[in-house]
């Protein structure tokens, strides 16, 4: 039981309290944690949802609940000495560091499946939940309100959802004017990563034309609306399988220059990669990959998926709940 428990969610920006909102709700009295109330509007907190702000001395105020639940890691080089440090996963992709050292910080890691526990724990105690977003995914309305938010789209055509990485991985200078002509038989929907629009990445998509921008869109309500995922090696490739939406796969030139602390050969998006999806290397197979994609559907395997994401008996919540028990006993 967590009734009677502190515990808050620690997030940094509005990726972080979107993915971690499921679980909030279902959590007795939780607080978010941020560092200012200006970054609780930023992030899309809601006015009537508790919040504490520490500009300052965040390390001393996590110290004050009993669980601090988050995607990163906590202030400081030491793991926390009084509340249970809780990372939640938030992707598959970039293993290098996803699966990096810096988990160490955490009391306990609470991920997607089966595959995911193993990696993490080799840092810390790990606990397979599933995705939070799945309960979104799986509750009343909720199409209709992925509709709502994404606006009115053609009828009779095909959705085709862009999903780039970010940085240096990113397909965006490479692919986006071949993403883009796409739209001359079907629709394309542009759901940038988060710190694109952070640095400007976007102004390389605002220039293709055919290109409607959803990157203020959650991305499960987009994934909810299209029928193919177009992507490179972003985390949003594993948000696809496990929605069982088609993936279509871009390969970078140069790739292999940019491998370091996030990307290497041993990331399943590069050493399953032809599992993952319809691969592409080149700009004239685009326009067919898709459309075998529309044709086809879902090639993952089902025992890969599975060993990917758990399945439980209730939702999400009801894990997560379950899992900070176990997390107390620690």
């Amino acid at each position: 039981m967590t009734k009677g428990l502190r515990v808050a969610f620690y997030v940094r920006n509005a990726f972080q309290a979107q993915h971690l909102r499921p679980l909030f709700r279902v959590t007795p009295d939780a607080v978010w944690l941020v560092k200012s109330q200006s970054d609780a509007r930023a992030f899309g907190i809601p006015a009537n949802e508790n919040v504490e702000t520490a500009k300052v001395f965040v390390r001393r105020k996590m110290e004050q609940f009993d669980i601090v639940v988050s995607h990163a890691s906590p202030r400081g080089k030491a793991p926390l000495q009084r509340a249970k440090f809780v990372m939640v996963q938030y992707g598959y992709a970039k293993e290098p560091y996803n699966f990096g050292e810096w988990r160490k910080m955490a009391q306990a890691i609470l991920a997607y499946g089966d595959y995911a526990v193993e990696r993490f724990s080799e840092h810390a105690p790990s606990f397979a939940i599933g995705n939070p977003g799945l309960d979104n995914w799986n509750s009343d309305g909720f199409e209709d309100m992925a509709r709502a938010s994404v606006g009115p789209l053609p009828t009779g055509k095909p959705v085709f959802l862009f999903a780039p990485t970010w940085g240096d991985l990113s397909s965006l200078p490479q692919w986006s004017k071949h993403v883009a002509a796409l739209s001359e038989f079907g629709t394309v929907l542009l759901k940038a990563h988060h710190n694109s629009l952070r640095d400007g990445e976007l102004d390389l998509l605002k220039r293709s034309d055919g290109v409607i921008d959803v990157s203020h869109v959650d991305l499960m309500q987009v994934l909810r609306v299209c029928d193919v995922m177009i992507s490179d090696y972003s985390g949003a490739i594993f948000d696809g399988i496990m929605c069982e939406k088609p993936v279509v796969l871009l390969d970078v030139d140069g790739i292999e220059d940019n491998f370091g602390s996030k990307l290497d050969h041993n990331s399943l998006e590069m050493r399953r990669r032809d599992e993952l999806g319809i691969r592409v290397q080149a700009a004239d197979a685009l326009a067919p990959a898709v459309t075998r994609a529309v044709t086809e559907g879902p090639l993952v395997a089902d025992d890969l998926k599975k060993s990917l994401f758990v399945s439980t008996s209730g939702t999400v919540g009801e894990a997560f709940l379950k899992a900070l028990t176990k997390v107390m006993d620690l």
